[in-house]
């Protein structure tokens, strides 16, 4: 009698057909994975542009003896340019040309959808408010002078 040892050709097309279910079931669940962290990435994204903008302006309102010098918003032609300027000398502007947020001259936030600063003198004290929207944050937040 003959000795059969190694592999037919049927045991090798079950093993490869079975090789390829494994992978793509791998495949399949990987890219479940980075689409989720693509999504992740986005709100993080958006969650830092707002940190980041909340403690800049806040350590500006907290700075003594700092007042409003001026504040507008002005939309002409489809673009809002909305702006605010403190005795310090520091100005924030937000325009919608490209969805930033300006200290200055220097870029400070991005991906911005809207932005509005307005203010009042309420009791010797100015109470601003700044109306912050990204993708995932609508955001009203009152700040006293």
């Amino acid at each position: 009698m003959k000795s059969n040892k190694g592999i037919t050709l049927t045991s090798l097309i079950i093993y490869i057909i079975g090789m390829i279910i494994v992978l793509a079931t791998i495949a399949n669940l990987t890219s479940f994975f980075y689409k989720n962290i693509n999504i992740q990435d986005a709100n993080y994204d958006s969650t830092t542009q707002y940190t980041k903008f909340a403690s800049l302006f806040l350590n500006e309102t907290n700075n003594d003896n700092n007042y409003i010098i001026d504040c507008k918003t002005i939309t002409e032609n489809n673009v809002k340019l909305s702006y605010i300027v403190f005795a310090n000398g520091n100005q924030y502007t937000y325009t919608n040309e490209n969805n930033s947020i300006y200290k200055n001259n220097i870029k400070i936030c991005e991906n911005v959808e809207d932005c509005d600063f307005s203010y009042q003198f309420i009791d010797s004290k100015y109470q601003i408010k700044v109306k912050f929207k990204t993708n995932i944050i609508d955001n009203e937040t009152t700040y006293t002078l």
